[in-house]
């Protein structure tokens, strides 16, 4: 049975309904959690760790979106802590990722450019060589540029879950993390296509059709 619980966020003491994430209710105030693996109809991965959030009392940080509101709980998501832990994160995953927003297709509409600019620090403390992934070839509608991919996961999660299409996977470890299948078989569905507007940074792009020339 749902319910109501008092709880404090950022040190304003309000209500609201019990049973929900942290992540879901920062909707309703006016300090916005970043997210990249999070999808309201997907299940929950917290793999990317942008949605870090401070309790009162507790020694180190949390995943927003894996984690209930309790009564009286006491929610930071604008600390100095915070912001330190959301620019290395926003570093991590830049070091590899490809410095193409002038071409991307989803630049100005990309959740990395946005959260970057928004919680990104522009001093860089990492100098390595950036790394190229293979495209892979999923079906004949869909088009990648995996040198783009985060590894959010919603793809993946989208085809298990949704699409019911077991292809999709993770790919080694560590740097040479990769999202692809094992058997380099086509996503056979015909809601496969979803999967371009689900990826935030465009590593899924609709492929354009062939001019037939007579």
């Amino acid at each position: 049975m749902l319910g109501f619980i008092k709880i404090s966020y950022n040190n304003d003491t309000t209500v609201v309904r019990s049973n929900i994430s942290i992540l879901e209710i920062s909707k309703y105030f006016g300090y916005p959690i970043p997210r990249f693996c999070y999808y309201k109809d997907l299940s929950i991965a917290g793999n990317c760790r942008m949605c870090l959030i401070e309790l009162k009392n507790l020694d180190k940080l949390i995943l927003s979106c894996s984690t209930i509101v309790e009564s009286n709980m006491e929610i930071i998501t604008n600390s100095i802590y915070i912001k330190k832990a959301r620019e290395n994160v926003l570093e991590a995953m830049l070091i590899n990722h490809p410095l193409d927003c002038p071409i991307c297709d989803q630049g100005g509409e990309c959740d990395l450019q946005e959260n970057t600019l928004s919680f990104g620090n522009f001093a860089n403390k990492i100098i390595t060589v950036r790394r190229g992934v293979e495209d892979k070839n999923n079906n004949f509608l869909i088009k990648t540029i995996m040198t783009r991919c985060i590894h959010c996961t919603r793809c993946v999660r989208f085809s298990a879950e949704i699409a019911k299409v077991f292809t999709l996977g993770t790919l080694k470890r560590g740097d040479g993390t990769e999202i692809g299948g094992y058997l380099n078989k086509d996503i056979i569905s015909s809601i496969s296509g979803n999967v371009i507007d689900l990826c935030p940074v465009s590593s899924y792009k609709k492929k354009k059709k062939k001019r037939c020339i007579n």
